[in-house]
């Protein structure tokens, strides 16, 4: 079978094009996300563009966008933050409870009592203060303190406290 050379180039041109397109968008999108990254960091965000960058699928996005705003307490990610209280990988979930303990938001405290364990153990003295000034209670570092504390004021609620280092955490049960 003959194909004539000029079928063969016009495929060699669409496949050229079609590379050449798909990298110009990763490049964009890399592109972007180096400047949202170079933003956070630089600390020239506005809140506002914090806040919109806790929509991002971007988990090191989320967390460096997240520890901004908990550092400055502003409180416009606030409905976002808690939302992503839920999010599955260790370290969004952790900066969304650190930023809403930050400004005062109590959704936070099962959040700050799992992490009292989480790896990042630097960040240990803040979650004390953030636990400590929303609810008044001081039991230190002691998780399992802080665990019965929590479960005495709550009615028949259920929260898994269980901080796994692999990555993921286990589901919240609700009764």
């Amino acid at each position: 079978m003959h194909i004539p050379k000029s079928v063969v180039a016009a495929v060699g041109a669409m496949i050229l094009l079609t590379t050449v397109g798909v990298v110009a968008i990763w490049s964009h999108i890399l592109s972007r996300r180096v400047e949202a990254y170079d933003l956070v960091e630089s600390r020239n965000a506005s809140e506002e563009q914090l806040v919109s960058f806790l929509n991002s699928s971007d988990d090191i996005l989320l967390d460096n966008a997240l520890s901004a705003l908990e550092f400055r307490k502003a409180p416009g990610g606030r409905e976002q933050a808690a939302k992503l209280l839920a999010h599955p990988h260790l370290y969004v979930w952790y900066c969304a409870s650190l930023y809403l303990g930050a400004i005062g938001d109590q959704r936070s405290v099962p959040y700050l009592i799992r992490g009292l364990d989480h790896p990042a153990w630097r960040s240990r003295p803040r979650v004390v203060s953030y636990l400590k000034n929303l609810t008044g209670m001081d039991f230190g570092e002691k998780k399992e303190e802080w665990i019965k504390w929590w479960l005495a004021q709550q009615a028949g609620r259920v929260f898994d406290f269980k901080c796994n280092t692999n990555g993921q955490v286990t589901t919240i049960n609700r009764r």
